[in-house]
């Protein structure tokens, strides 16, 4: 079990297993504070287009988030979210020329989900199937929307969510990071749309966000079921996470993060 990060009044701890079908995990995950502590940058990439292309494909992906930590965080919220938007298409670009140096890695790509936060404030953005779980309080928790054909169904009412876990393009995606072709690539959510990138935490709040060996395995009460338990311990939620998604097939890799944003300081409980 990795050691927790904490910043302040957020605590936070990710994990990752290749699942029990697959010989790699493609999955790269980023888990990071800026030097002088004034935010979290989490990262989850989910990579595709073959045993080495998807590998190759998420971690470019990360290593291109990493490098916003060489610069300080701007203050503004707007400045921000441009931030994270120019590091998905600067993500796609190196993606794809590397593509194009190495025959082996044509058509590679990557589904992704990137989020700042503060004690106070979350923005995110994502492209695929890759999501992040809102949980505060006792409302329903905000998920950011699949890429997704199912998710284009479910939207047209053509299928309900209960019928994705079984339809035959389940882990079809129509946008990510790389991929076959030039028009692929929708980053939401949208500045001025809704749901916002922007979101205000309060103490009590739990972020999740994870790659679909996750939430493509175990059931939206399940998850919940987990969160309710070890909403306070990010480190034993994210391997009770891995663990109930095993459990359920592991048909995929498994990647998950957790933030829990507490009511005080806990920089000096550890």
């Amino acid at each position: 079990m990795n050691k927790p990060l904490v910043l302040g009044r957020l605590t936070a701890n990710a994990q990752t297993h290749p699942g029990k079908k697959r010989e790699t995990n493609q999955d790269h995950y980023l888990l990071e504070t800026w030097p002088n502590e004034s935010a979290i940058l989490a990262v989850i990439a989910d990579g595709m287009g073959g045993h080495r292309g998807g590998e190759v494909a998420s971690k470019i992906a990360v290593e291109t988030f990493s490098q916003l930590l060489n610069d300080p965080l701007p203050s503004e919220n707007f400045a921000c979210y441009e931030l994270l938007l120019k590091a998905f298409y600067d993500a796609d670009t190196a993606i794809r020329e590397q593509a194009c140096q190495d025959f082996g890695l044509m058509n590679m790509g990557t589904t992704i989900i990137a989020a700042i936060i503060t004690p106070t404030k979350l923005i995110h953005l994502h492209a695929g199937d890759c999501r992040l779980y809102h949980f505060s309080g006792d409302s329903p928790p905000y998920i950011t929307a699949d890429h997704s054909v199912v998710q284009v169904l479910i939207e047209l009412g053509k299928i309900t969510p209960e019928e994705v876990s079984t339809h035959p393009m389940r882990s079809v995606v129509n946008s990510c990071l790389g991929g076959r072709g030039q028009s692929q690539l929708s980053i939401d959510p949208k500045w001025d749309s809704f749901p916002s990138p922007v979101r205000d935490l309060h103490s009590g709040d739990l972020l999740l966000l994870s790659s679909d060996g996750l939430h493509g395995e175990i059931s939206p009460q399940q998850l919940k079921n987990i969160v309710q338990q070890f909403k306070d311990s990010p480190d034993k939620l994210t391997n009770r996470c891995v663990e109930v998604a095993l459990e359920s097939g592991g048909e995929d890799n498994i990647t998950v993060i957790a933030i829990a944003i507490s009511v005080e300081d806990n920089r000096n409980e550890c």
